[in-house]
């Protein structure tokens, strides 16, 4: 998939981590943040953790990345329309990997997750109360709705 100049991927987790379902005691990003980035800006935003996050935020997620790549976890995917029912998802790592393959030319990489995923490549990850904080700060360049 092609990508524009200044786009970044911003891949997120829902359950401690969005504000449907916050962490105890530390900040959530706002899901109209995510609604605002999907809708707004030319950023891809996904959905890599709970899927439900799919809905709430009417952006995509772990199905349609497999079936646009068409890679290992295709025909789990293309026998069911049902999310529950799919054996095997993919593990966090490899679907924020999933999401470099198809934007290998993005600006920039940022997964939003309460796991550490700072292990993967070329992917900068954030704590949510982490992101929100560099959000606000500025440290990241990303517009919030009022």
């Amino acid at each position: 998939m092609s990508t524009t100049p200044g786009q970044l991927i911003l891949a997120f987790d829902r359950d401690q981590t969005v504000d449907v379902n916050p962490p105890a005691n530390k900040e959530a990003v706002p899901l109209s943040w995510i609604e605002h980035w999907d809708a707004e800006t030319n950023h891809e935003v996904w959905a890599i953790g709970n899927q439900e996050l799919k809905s709430e935020a009417g952006i995509p997620g772990v199905r349609e990345a497999v079936l646009e790549l068409e890679n290992e976890w295709y025909r789990e995917f293309t026998e069911t329309d049902d999310d529950d029912s799919v054996d095997g998802w993919p593990r966090r790592a490899r679907r924020v990997e999933m999401l470099a393959e198809l934007f290998p030319d993005a600006d920039g990489y940022v997964v939003v997750d309460d796991k550490d995923l700072s292990y993967v490549d070329g992917w900068s990850h954030y704590f949510p109360w982490e992101f929100v904080d560099a959000v606000r700060t500025g440290e990241l360049t990303l517009d919030v709705p009022e």
